[in-house]
């Protein structure tokens, strides 16, 4: 089935072309299930799959026009890109989440970039974007640079601390729909990270009020958000 609509350019048909010989090369989902029901299943991962890999030729074909040394044409012998490719795409069949089908095009055009970390981080990578939800992605953003993350979102009332302050008012402030759920889920999300070694120090420790804005995130963090952020 034709998968490139008429108006796309050139440039981009040849991308998503050779994106696509890669992705080909996945194993087919076995039949196990009925035969309807495999059917239903291959038609929504088949457009999963469609979406996914337009977005990406065209998020390729525009970063290929804003920086000279990011060449499309030698990407399909790019080791880093295409495992890029084949490992970000096994995700998109396993999730419907925006957010998070952006965050795997941004780490995909990051592996191709001059200066990418090596395979094995960016495998390391990869594994924490399949297993962290959106909101786990923000937290770790807005732990990693609190102003920031006010700056970024004017609509957001920045919390007025008193003397002593902990960062479970920084967050409710910063992440509202996370805050109204309560102390508990926002412990439950911030779990992960610390287990993870993604940030250092506990959410609930007193401190002072400029102490709640500093960030609290490693360096592996620091790392891991930079590969996931748009490159263009």
């Amino acid at each position: 089935m034709e998968t490139n609509p008429p108006a796309h350019s050139k440039g981009r048909e040849l991308t998503q072309t050779a994106i696509e010989a890669i992705v080909n090369l996945v194993p087919a989902v076995g039949s196990t299930i009925t035969v309807l029901l495999m059917a239903g299943l291959n038609h929504k991962l088949n457009q999963r799959r469609e979406r996914w890999l337009g977005e990406l030729a065209e998020a390729v074909e525009d970063l290929s026009q804003r920086l000279d040394e990011f060449d499309p044409d030698a990407l399909v012998d790019n080791d880093a890109f295409v495992d890029a490719v084949m490992t970000a795409t096994q995700t998109v069949y396993r999730t419907s989440q925006q957010e998070k089908i952006e965050v795997l095009r941004n780490a995909v055009l990051n592996s191709a970039m001059l200066g990418a970390p090596d395979l094995d981080i960016q495998q390391m990578f990869f594994d924490l974007i399949d297993r962290l939800t959106p909101t786990h992605m923000r937290l770790l953003a807005l732990l990693n640079d609190p102003p920031g993350w006010f700056d970024r979102h004017p609509e957001l009332s920045r919390p007025t601390f008193s003397l002593s302050s902990n960062r479970v008012q920084l967050i409710s402030a910063a992440l509202p729909d996370l805050g109204a759920q309560g102390q508990a889920i926002i412990e439950r999300f911030f779990a992960p990270l610390a287990e993870g070694g993604l940030v250092n120090g506990s959410i609930h420790g007193m401190m002072t009020a400029a102490g709640a804005w500093q960030p609290m995130t490693t360096d592996h963090a620091s790392a891991f958000l930079a590969f996931i952020r748009d490159p263009r």
